[in-house]
């Protein structure tokens, strides 16, 4: 069991940007995501941060990796609300509102099982379609409550209860 005040943390560089990304993670996401990386494992790498993001990151964009263990927490980040950030490898960062958490949380099923060659979608608010090709994506980043939304709703749908706390 760890530490309650121990606050884990990964950093990495994608080639795509000028500055590294940080994102403080639970252990066990960190545990996971160190064992990925240093194994070299290819594709989406899909987890949540402590400060209410998820997010699908493509290992094998991924320069460079630091971890490390911290007893601050360090900043939160702004989450609110139903934003989608898309990091392309062309180096261009898109950011969108999404209308339906079903649409985000289909999306963030299929990276982690496997959609290189795809192009996904989803609809914003005024009711256009934003599609991306998943090999030009290095990071799709959401709102974690939003795309937990989307799950619960499709429970819902399959099973006609909402899932268990």
């Amino acid at each position: 069991m760890s530490d309650q005040s121990q606050y884990y943390f990964v950093q990495i560089w994608l080639p795509s940007l000028e500055k590294p990304l940080t994102f403080p993670l639970a252990e066990a996401a960190w545990g996971r995501f160190k064992r990925s990386f240093s194994e070299g494992k290819e594709g989406f790498f899909v987890f949540a941060t402590r400060d209410g993001r998820t997010l699908a990151l493509d290992l094998k964009s991924v320069q460079l990796a630091r971890i490390w263990i911290a007893e601050e927490e360090g900043p939160m980040h702004d989450n609110a609300g139903s934003k989608v950030t898309l990091y392309l490898a062309s180096g261009a960062e898109e950011t969108f509102e999404a209308k339906n958490p079903v649409d985000l949380a289909g999306i963030f099923t299929k990276l982690k099982v496997g959609a290189e060659g795809e192009v996904l979608s989803f609809t914003d608010p005024t009711g256009k379609q934003v599609y991306f090709a998943v090999g030009g994506l290095t990071l799709l980043e959401a709102t974690t409550d939003f795309v937990e939304e989307g799950y619960k709703q499709i429970y819902f749908r399959e099973r006609g209860k909402l899932p268990p706390k």
